[in-house]
């Protein structure tokens, strides 16, 4: 009896100080924007995963990708928390910019979107445990975010 009970202890204090990633079911979509003549990431753009049918838009939940990062692997990129059951297979990245004005003149970047596929995302859970898996042995990151080449155009102000 006496084994048993402390079998049962042993046995309920291995589940309680279980740990257990804060991103379980969670994956990662990042997304890296810039022009032909810098490598930064192009500030203040309005990008959202989409859901198509046949070309059209379905009415669902919006995602937001943000330019934060939480997460030690990120830098200047824009980023988004998904379900990892989420099939993104009709999903598409919409990429809008807005009339600025910055260094002496008014410029966007127009609208894009880019078709998404199941290795853009990235699990967040068990695979960026320490800083040290964030860079692989050649100098490279172990994901590779999905890169977007945007071409400057100037605004017409009415």
């Amino acid at each position: 009896m006496k084994k048993m009970l402390i079998c049962l202890i042993i046995l309920a204090s291995n589940v309680i100080n279980a740990q257990h990633c804060p991103y379980d079911f969670s994956n990662i979509i990042v997304l890296k924007v810039h022009n032909r003549e810098s490598q930064n990431t192009i500030p203040n753009l309005k990008i959202t995963l989409v859901k198509k049918k046949k070309d059209k838009v379905v009415n669902n939940k919006v995602y937001i990708l943000t330019q934060n990062n939480r997460f030690p692997f990120l830098s200047d990129e824009y980023s988004v928390i998904i379900p990892s059951r989420l099939d993104i297979e009709n999903y598409y990245l919409k990429i809008e910019s807005f009339c600025e004005y910055g260094n002496n003149d008014w410029t966007f970047y127009g609208t894009k979107e880019i078709k998404l596929n199941e290795i853009d995302k990235f699990s967040l859970c068990g695979n960026y445990d320490s800083n040290d898996y964030y860079d692989s042995t050649f100098g490279e990151r172990v994901y590779k975010p999905i890169e977007v080449i945007l071409s400057k155009k100037s605004c017409e102000i009415n």
